[in-house]
């Protein structure tokens, strides 16, 4: 996985990551560290395969093959909260912030026009599951979800998503 490789070693990549290591120093939980971003990815990779869907992805999406679907799932998990240090600073979305962030990332690490938007658009989905998602988009959000099991973290009581209700047994099914 080539460009996965270029995706994590990409300066822009790297600061946004340190940007989002600054802006998380304090609450504890939650982290949107590298290790949260390998485990999204992952996580949608074998929600894909499990499914059985990568061939219904690979046509779906018009990819040239199994390498390049794998890629594009990666990258997606990758990058989806790359942006998150700017919601901290500034309250905007970081899912659509994110979108923009990717557009501007992926084609230096040579993803083509068609998966810069497949992977953007499940960056800007991954917060709010709809009827109306993306195959990847869906697929980014329950990963996200799954990448968090929160049942025994000592900050649970503190934690806005579960204020939010974002984490909730609905989110362990497929």
């Amino acid at each position: 996985m080539r460009r996965i490789e270029l995706l994590l070693n990409n300066p822009l990549y790297q600061e946004y990551m340190n940007y989002n290591e600054i802006e998380e120093a304090e609450p504890k939980f939650c982290r949107h560290d590298i290790s949260h971003h390998i485990d999204v990815a992952r996580i949608a990779y074998i929600l894909v395969l499990e499914q059985n869907d990568l061939n219904f992805f690979i046509k779906e999406s018009n990819l040239s093959g199994r390498l390049a679907a794998k890629e594009v799932i990666y990258a997606a998990g990758l990058l989806h909260d790359i942006g998150k240090w700017k919601e901290y600073r500034t309250g905007i979305d970081h899912s659509s912030f994110g979108a923009k962030l990717a557009r501007d990332i992926l084609p230096q690490v040579f993803f083509n026009p068609n998966e810069v938007e497949i992977i953007a658009r499940a960056i800007y989905e991954h917060r709010n599951l709809s009827m109306d998602m993306s195959f990847l988009g869906e697929r980014i959000y329950r990963a996200d979800n799954l990448a968090r099991i929160c049942i025994n973290c000592i900050y649970r009581k503190d934690c806005p998503k579960l204020e939010k209700q974002e984490i909730n047994t609905s989110t362990f099914e497929y």
